[in-house]
């Protein structure tokens, strides 16, 4: 069974995209009016199917929004599948 690890850690996050070439990102999202910018890992191995833009952001903008919208990074070691995360509330 996976654990899952719930982190704001920066060089945990960052060791997890680069062992599967992601990088960070924002999403360009209209949604009822509303301008949203989700943050993501974008992974070029398996996300080149995307129907939205996908803007890069530096590492500093990516953990200043996680900041700002007190998210944390979660993630399964050893699941099923390597690239499944979420960004989930930092205090839940």
């Amino acid at each position: 069974m996976a654990t899952t690890i719930k982190t704001v850690d920066q060089n945990l996050i960052k060791a997890f995209a680069n062992a599967r070439n992601g990088l960070p990102a924002m999403i360009d999202q209209n949604m009822d009016g509303y301008n949203s910018q989700p943050l993501r890992i974008h992974f070029d191995d398996v996300d080149n199917d995307d129907d939205f833009d996908i803007n890069p952001v530096s590492w500093e903008v990516f953990f200043t929004e996680m900041r700002n919208r007190e998210l944390a990074f979660a993630y399964e070691e050893d699941g099923d599948d390597p690239y499944f995360y979420e960004l989930v509330p930092a205090n839940a």
